[in-house]
């Protein structure tokens, strides 16, 4: 092993909570030269099937963010199979180049580089217990960074990452029925107290569009109420209590 990471792997070893791990995995990528950095929980359905919600996303532009979570485009990348599937670090551009995107997964590519996506790698990380997930960098600061990037060296971080924070997340968790990230964040609100006007004025959405999310949330925790999703989240270790 390089000596030279072995501080930062101390550090992640010893991160007490999700949000200090997640601020040092900033720092770390930044240093590299990546701007964007997203983490994902995910739960392998099929043979060529992944799905997942998003734990962290930080540092994209906005309407990257918008096109690939809010309104869901991030269903239609390949990516994320791909390199769990395969278990290797791959780089956005060499996916594309190896798969033969049907329709939809070319809309996809069309409209995420109208947004300014760009290139990045996909990290696949691996835990106990089925916990698996993909760390992905990308909206780098320069090409030559993503040409020059230490890519196994990313990958043994994102990999030592993924095993802290299993031992940080509650055993019960569970992603059979996973959250998306908006599922996420209206839940968090929901466990701070805020009724659904309140939510739908923070978010600037309409009070249907989180009464229909809401509904989504009870479906997938498999509870009737407010208190008992809010409840049953901070349990399964989904949001902070």
């Amino acid at each position: 092993m390089d000596t030279g990471i072995v501080p930062e792997l101390d550090i992640i070893g010893s991160a007490a909570t999700r949000a200090a791990l997640w601020r040092h995995l900033r720092r770390y990528y930044q240093g590299k030269g990546f701007r964007g950095l997203a983490y994902f929980l995910v739960n392998r359905t099929g043979k060529e099937t992944v799905r997942g919600f998003t734990v962290i996303n930080r540092g994209f532009p906005p309407q990257v963010k918008q096109k690939y979570i809010d309104e869901e485009w991030g269903q239609k990348d390949p990516g994320p199979a791909y390199s769990l599937l395969r278990g290797q670090a791959a780089r956005w551009r060499d996916v594309w180049a190896k798969i033969e995107p049907d329709t939809e997964q070319q809309r996809f590519l069309e409209v995420m580089s109208e947004a300014g996506l760009g290139d990045g790698y996909n990290f696949p990380v691996f835990g106990p217990r089925g916990r698996h997930g993909m760390l992905a960098v990308g909206y780098a600061v320069n090409e030559q960074v993503l040409e020059d990037a230490p890519v196994d060296e990313m990958h043994l971080i994102a990999q030592a990452a993924h095993m802290r924070l299993c031992q940080l997340l509650p055993d019960k968790i569970a992603i059979e029925r996973p959250l998306s990230e908006r599922e996420l964040e209206i839940l968090e609100w929901v466990a701070r107290g805020k009724s659904n006007s309140v939510i739908a004025d923070i978010l600037h959405l309409s009070g249907g569009t989180v009464d229909t999310y809401l509904r989504r949330i009870y479906n997938k925790l498999d509870v009737s109420d407010r208190t008992s999703a809010a409840v049953r989240g901070v349990g399964m270790g989904l949001i902070a209590a």
